[in-house]
């Protein structure tokens, strides 16, 4: 259901939408609730405010969510008279009828921003981080051990719910701090001669170098099954200086 159709839901039989004129007090009129479009998510029941990925996930682009199922009974004069029937599926949270603050993909976007990432640093060869120009040279990536990388489990509550958010890698980009980079790519670099993330200095100097990570991230409100939070982040990682001189041939006469 759309926004203005969700607005326009009939407050009780035989309502039209037009100008409300005056009814018998005990007329019968209707009560509306809005919960999560999960299997377990039923009126009344203990497990009413559930959540569940397929709600989460399901909402357009744009719209607020998550996917709620908008239910309805018939009260008269404070009895029901009718049981809970569903009325539609909206995910215009905000102007649901009944609807109470839940967990959102938007809270989920924003518990995976404020995951603090391991931030990989690069190290080169040859070792010391000191090459030559035009030598090869080969970089690799190595994760520090404070901050999750990717496979590991950042566990939370949000809303009330437990959330687990499992960050997962995107790709790399290496700078080189020479004004080129290459990337993205998930390759995490290697040694001499199987590596393959290697850079030519054309120059001697001192150089900035490092790896920017891009994190995504799936999530799981069970532990078991796990979804795509529709989102990435891009991490700086620290600098290392790597030097470059130049090599200049020596004749000797011994």
């Amino acid at each position: 259901m759309t926004r203005d159709e969700v607005l326009a839901l009939e407050q009780f039989p035989g309502d039209n939408g037009g100008p409300i004129v005056d009814r018998p007090k005990n007329a019968p009129v209707y009560e509306y609730v809005s919960l999560n479009d999960c299997p377990q998510a039923k009126p009344d029941s203990m497990t009413e405010q559930v959540s569940c990925a397929h709600a989460l996930r399901d909402c357009p682009e744009g719209e607020l969510g998550p996917l709620l199922r908008i239910w309805r009974r018939t009260m008269t004069a404070g009895e029901v008279t009718e049981p809970w029937r569903t009325r539609g599926l909206t995910c215009a949270s905000d102007v649901a009828p009944g609807a109470r603050p839940t967990l959102t993909m938007a809270d989920l976007k924003a518990a995976f921003m404020r995951t603090p990432w391991s931030k990989p640093q690069i190290s080169s060869q040859p070792a010391g981080n000191t090459t030559l120009v035009n030598l090869r040279t080969f970089y690799r990536v190595n994760w520090t051990s404070q901050g999750f990388q990717p496979g590991e489990v950042d566990r939370s509550v949000l809303r009330g719910i437990p959330v687990q958010i499992r960050p997962k890698l995107v790709g790399f980009t290496y700078v080189f701090g020479d004004g080129s980079s290459t990337g993205p790519t998930t390759s995490t670099g290697g040694v001499y001669p199987d590596g393959d993330i290697t850079h030519l200095y054309r120059a001697k100097g001192e150089y900035p170098v490092r790896v920017d990570t891009t994190f995504g991230a799936d999530f799981s409100l069970d532990g078991s099954t796990w979804d795509e939070i529709p989102s990435t982040v891009t991490v700086p990682g620290p600098s290392t200086t790597v030097t470059v001189r130049e090599a200049k041939g020596v004749l000797v006469n011994h």
